[in-house]
């Protein structure tokens, strides 16, 4: 029994370091738009555009990783996903045209997009359903965590290295934890459990079509999430252009949001299970007003110290509430779905990722931060209209 336990605690960490690093590569956009942007000659459109082209990839591939996870060896396919986006990183950070750019991000959005179902799956099988709550959370925080380190330890190198060896750099790390990972799995006699379901993919689909509780959480992550996004592609820029910090200071802050994040994504479904006996829709509803207002707020404070608390809160609610959603999605179906009802969640919010932040990036061309703030305000009251309705649709069922 104690080796058993030994090996799941192995199992996890493997989980949680491949999660990290794979984001480490995928979500390096973000520190780095600003000298990207310079170096391609790209407009705000353009830079909202390579954030749209990691989820195109997400959008097209969670769904299909998602029915075949449930399916097949899941850490052989996390191998396979981590050296997708190893390669098209690779090969994005030495292009010259957008064009070409947009396209290699996009198939890096395939592997980064698959790890989310393929992961959520592993947990759902090392772990009891009444246990699940804080791995799932940690599984998500390793993903902020790895955007803030991207910031903290990356975004000064790029002042004496450039951004593309930078991501060359990150790159290479991946690899290493793909190799060391590949190592591990085949030494765990950890078997898999196989899924309970026979049906075709299409079958599925229409089943997850019919439950409320997943409609409803998807509808809310394709706003939280494409707003997230949002947030993250343009603090940088924001910072720089009306409040006049330097480049390295906006980093910092940025990972200052995700590093709330991470301790958010945590600490909402600890939160939901203790203080609200697991009404994640209420919790839900908290996160997007502390949202809303902790954004009206950074825009028109011009204290230094009121603007970090602003983005510390911002990061804590907007990049934390991914672990509520991930717990909402697989208890919307049997646990011989998790995989495939995870990837169909994360899916669905990719379009919001998609179409969200270039949207934003055309707002603020045309009038401003602050008219492009107004288009973000509208966004959270349908949000919140949403789970006021869900909370009165559950409670009475």
């Amino acid at each position: 029994m104690k080796k058993l336990l030994q090996q799941g605690k192995i199992m996890v960490l493997l989980i949680l370091v491949g999660q990290f690093f794979t984001a480490f590569v995928g979500r390096s956009l973000s520190p780095f738009m600003v000298y990207i942007g310079e170096d391609l000659a790209l407009t705000k459109v353009q830079l909202g555009l390579f954030p749209t082209a990691l989820f195109i990839g997400q959008f097209l591939a969670t769904l299909p990783i998602g029915y075949y996870a449930d399916r097949v060896n899941t850490r052989k396919l996390m191998l396979v996903l981590m050296s997708v986006v190893a390669s098209s990183f690779l090969v994005f950070a030495w292009m010259d045209n957008f064009y070409l750019a947009f396209i290699f991000i996009l198939i890096a959005g395939l592997g980064y997009g698959g790890m989310h179902p393929v992961t959520n799956k592993l947990l759902v099988y090392e772990f009891p359903p009444s246990k699940l709550t804080v791995p799932m959370g940690v599984k998500q925080m390793s993903i902020t965590l790895a955007s803030a380190a991207i910031s903290i330890l990356l975004l000064p190198l790029v002042v004496f290295i450039g951004w593309r060896w930078a991501v060359t750099l990150a790159v290479f790390v991946l690899v290493i934890v793909c190799f060391i990972s590949s190592f591990y799995f085949s030494r765990l006699p950890w078997k898999e459990k196989p899924v309970q379901s026979t049906e075709p993919l299409w079958t599925q689909v229409k089943q997850l079509t019919k439950s409320k509780m997943l409609f409803f959480t998807n509808s809310s992550a394709f706003i939280l999430m494409g707003v997230q996004i949002t947030f993250n592609t343009y603090l940088i820029l924001f910072l720089i252009e009306t409040k006049d910090w330097t480049i390295y200071v906006a980093g910092l802050c940025l990972a200052l949001s995700e590093l709330c994040g991470a301790a958010g994504r945590v600490s909402w479904g600890v939160i939901s299970d203790r203080l609200f006996a697991g009404n994640r829709w209420l919790v839900l509803l908290g996160i997007t007003l502390i949202s809303t207002g902790s954004l009206m707020g950074l825009y028109f404070s011009q204290s230094t110290i009121l603007i970090i608390i602003f983005i510390a809160f911002v990061g804590f609610a907007l990049s934390g509430f991914n672990g509520i959603w991930m717990m909402l999605a697989v208890e919307s179906v049997d646990r011989s779905l998790s995989g495939f009802a995870s990837g169909y969640s994360v899916t669905v919010a990719s379009i919001g990722v998609f179409l969200i932040p270039p949207f934003f990036g055309y707002f603020v061309e045309q009038g401003g931060y602050l008219f492009a703030s107004l288009f973000v305000m509208s966004l959270f009251f349908l949000c919140a209209c949403l789970m006021i309705y869900a909370m009165r649709l559950f409670k009475a069922a």
